[in-house]
């Protein structure tokens, strides 16, 4: 027959009883966190959202070639006698 140890049971238990009232008491002070994941998850998804539609908004401008008709209108109205001056100040910027 095999003799069991029991000397450390009494601690062990102590230790288990201690998390035990660790973890209630967490829970009663609200510091429970199982809905943590799901805000988190449900914060990257709207923010994933918003990354596509405004990709989706930016691709239906450029296909409509409505950023290429505002610079062709921008580039007419800069254009003069201060043009080269113009250029300079674009790209030493």
């Amino acid at each position: 027959m095999v003799a069991i140890d029991h000397s450390n049971l009494g601690k062990q238990l102590n230790k288990v009883e201690a998390a035990s009232r660790i973890a209630k008491n967490s829970i009663k002070a609200g510091l429970d966190d199982r809905g943590q994941a799901t805000v988190e998850y449900a914060i990257v998804g709207l923010v994933l959202l918003a990354v596509i539609m405004g990709l989706v908004a930016i691709a239906d401008r450029l296909e409509e070639g409505l950023f290429v008709e505002h610079a062709a209108d921008s580039a007419s109205h800069s254009a003069g006698p201060n043009t080269m001056g113009v250029i300079g100040d674009v790209l030493l910027y």
